[in-house]
């Protein structure tokens, strides 16, 4: 099990070895199969322009460079988000900043629900059960290239997506320092998204929240107000009125997420939610799993029933304001293992599925998808 999980990634490695070396296998292209599979039977969501049989996406996580999308494409998922750009350069968690720490623990699948999320859980390097009762958490903080170095790769990657027939997403967030205001960041945000959409990114994706990074970096979205000054100014500063705009928060109640869909459905089209589940990860001896910071991005089935929650308490949100909201999409994001829990997600109304860890760890998950959808002869529109 150890070798066929660390194909795409090695547990036991830290995120930037990972980024330089891996992945540690070749990758074929499946895309002809999977379309061949899809021929009588689909799943068919129109993403704005983009037209696919198959609603998939790959969240920022686990897509470091260009080689990670490159594969991630191969592989046949049909929606690929850049691993999150910042306006510096910033080294993801490890101890001395050398290539001796990992960044990814498996935890147990034991169901979390509102009432343990704040729960400290046992961590293990080491998982010898069925993948697709998973669960993991990550620490990566956020990493970043240059924008010297990100510029010219989005450039690129949008070629190789037009020649593939694949969509991409670019994904930013601001980096605090100090003294700043809320519209000193707010301009951090516009300034990496117009840079973003003059590289010919025509989706950008906001990320306001993210549970592994210390200080307000880790929850702006809970700000309603602060949100949308950040939005506001982001849509402001963009040149082309086409380009759609995205926001990724994590889990929260129905009636927080119609207060932020109110507020914000003038300037968003999407919402992709949740960006996993905020959780300090130990072991036996109540030692920190992952460096730096204490809660790290939980996900896998561990939060399945969660994740479901949220997809339905956006949907409920969208209905009561629908007038206002109709035009905005619902993603559910990061995790989806096996073909059962991506349908268990289309039927609560994601009208896309994004996943991460299954890009690691399962990386069959689109053909195995496309199989299941063939299987139970399923023809839906989203």
């Amino acid at each position: 099990m150890e070798n066929t999980l660390n194909k795409r990634y090695d547990i036991h490695k830290t995120f930037e070895y990972n980024k330089e070396k891996g992945p540690f296998e070749r990758i074929s292209d499946k895309n002809k199969r999977i379309k061949k599979i899809l021929w009588n039977y689909w799943i068919m969501a129109d993403f704005f322009w983009y037209k696919t049989n198959l609603p998939i996406w790959v969240a920022a996580g686990p897509l470091y460079n260009e080689k990670y999308m490159k594969w991630a494409a191969k592989d046949g998922f049909e929606v690929i988000t850049w691993k999150t750009f910042r306006s510096i350069h910033r080294l993801a968690h490890a101890s001395d900043w050398k290539y001796i720490w990992h960044n990814i623990v498996f935890i147990p699948t034991t169901k979390i629900n509102e009432k343990s999320i704040w729960n400290k859980v046992v961590w293990s390097l080491d998982y010898k059960w069925k993948i697709e009762n998973m669960s993991i958490t990550n620490s990566f903080w956020m990493p970043s290239d240059t924008i010297p170095e990100w510029l010219p790769s989005i450039v690129r990657l949008e070629q190789y997506a037009k020649e593939k027939q694949k969509q991409i997403i670019t994904s930013v967030v601001w980096t605090p320092k100090e003294n700043w205001t809320i519209h000193d960041l707010a301009l951090d945000y516009a300034f990496l998204a117009r840079i973003a959409e003059f590289t010919w990114s025509k989706i950008i994706e906001l990320n306001l929240s993210c549970p592994n990074v210390s200080g307000a970096e880790w929850s702006i979205f809970k700000d309603i107000e602060n949100s949308l000054i950040i939005v506001t100014n982001t849509r402001k500063f963009l040149h082309n009125s086409n380009t759609k705009l995205l926001v990724k928060m994590w889990y929260t109640y129905k009636s927080y997420y119609k207060d932020f869909m109110d507020a914000l459905s003038p300037y968003i089209d999407w919402i992709v939610a949740i960006n996993t589940i905020p959780m300090e990860i130990i072991d036996k001896k109540w030692k920190q799993a992952l460096a730096w910071w204490k809660n790290s991005w939980t996900c896998g089935k561990a939060i399945l029933d969660l994740a479901v929650n949220a997809v339905a308490n956006l949907k409920e949100a969208k209905i009561d304001l629908w007038e206002k909201a109709k035009h905005i999409k619902i993603i559910w994001c990061w995790w989806v293992m096996d073909a059962e829990w991506f349908m268990r997600h289309i039927d609560a109304w994601a009208e896309f599925v994004m996943c991460a860890t299954a890009a690691l760890f399962n990386p069959e998950l689109p053909l195995e998808i496309a199989k299941y959808i063939n299987k139970n002869k399923i023809k839906k529109i989203i």
